[in-house]
């Protein structure tokens, strides 16, 4: 994995703000900053969600995929939501606007309004 852009400090940043979420996701967030690879972003944004659902709630994600619906299927509250909004913004560098969070209902929403914020490699 290239980092030949990031310092440690800022590897050990990342790996203590996404503690809880697989190693996988945390080396795809380690490889996104340093070469702004978009194509890992989906993965990131899973992986995310997932550190804040139950058990239950992985499997469905897993089951579904894009057309699970996060307060529905998920159970995900709107406090929780807050959390995994804070998380990808500052994993991925990007801000997202709060009228705009009302309208993402699947993960196939959240996926795409993410495309649109990330900046092209």
């Amino acid at each position: 994995m290239a980092t030949q852009n990031l310092s440690p400090e800022e590897i050990e940043a990342i790996k203590e703000s996404m503690r809880r979420c697989s190693p996988q996701t945390i080396d795809s967030a380690i490889q996104y900053r340093s070469t702004k690879d978009a194509s890992l972003v989906p993965a990131i944004v899973t992986g995310i969600i997932e550190r804040f659902l139950e058990p239950e709630a992985r499997t469905l994600l897993k089951e579904k995929g894009d057309d699970v619906r996060i307060f529905d299927d998920l159970g995900v509250d709107s406090l929780t939501m807050l959390e995994i909004v804070m998380l990808v913004e500052d994993i991925i560098q990007i801000t997202m606007d709060n009228d705009d969070l009302k309208d993402l209902r699947t993960i196939n929403d959240i996926r795409s309004y993410i495309a649109r914020k990330v900046p092209a490699a």
